[in-house]
């Protein structure tokens, strides 16, 4: 096929080939919405490259904010700020300790 007579059909099955080769050689661009929003990160890279991510886990297990925080600092600590994030951790859970009864009747009705 020439590039002077091929027809959009043509240049369809031509496009289609180079993006199904691509993804088989686990192209490095997320291919799914789901993909996109998984593989952005607004701010650095400290999320990146973990198996498991944090929201995932706030979804999973119904946790309130306070629980959400402190899973994120922890998950996060060393690859972003070390000791303050752990710090931030521990400053979620003082709070949930005081508030235990009113957090836990706010989100954690049974």
């Amino acid at each position: 096929m020439s590039i002077d007579n091929a027809s959009p059909k043509d240049w369809y099955s031509v496009l289609e080939a180079h993006r199904n080769n691509a993804i088989e050689q686990e192209y490095k661009h997320p291919v799914t919405l789901e993909d996109y929003i998984k593989s952005k990160q607004v701010g650095g890279n400290h999320y990146k490259g973990t198996k498991i991510q944090s929201w995932d886990v706030f979804l999973d297990w119904g946790l309130d904010p306070w629980a959400c925080n402190v899973i994120k600092y922890v998950q996060r600590h060393r690859k972003k700020a070390g000791k303050d994030d752990l710090e931030k951790a521990k400053h979620y859970l003082e709070f949930m300790i005081e508030n235990y009864d009113a957090v836990g009747d706010k989100y954690y009705k049974v």
